[in-house]
């Protein structure tokens, strides 16, 4: 019997009690993967409690996070029309 690419990541999400916000975000096919993969190497972890752990250790090594240019890599930020 095999077990599933998710197996485990039950167990490692936020603890009972946490109050949970529904977030909507869209991320690149490539950015997710990443994501992925670095929460199954840290021990199974779900997205979610892979990027709450990430920020706290940002913080905790940095003081706060850090503030990133509107054109990271060269991008351009294209205002969108309001609905």
């Amino acid at each position: 019997m095999t077990q599933a690419n998710n197996a485990g990541i039950k167990r490692n999400r936020r603890p009972a009690g946490v109050k949970v916000v529904e977030r909507k975000i869209v991320l690149t096919a490539e950015t997710e993967a990443r994501l992925k993969a670095a929460g199954m190497a840290s021990g199974s972890l779900s997205i979610s409690l892979y990027l709450e752990r990430l920020v706290g250790q940002l913080e905790a090594e940095r003081g706060s996070l850090p503030v990133l240019s509107p054109t990271l890599d060269g991008a351009e930020v294209r205002p969108t029309a309001a609905a």
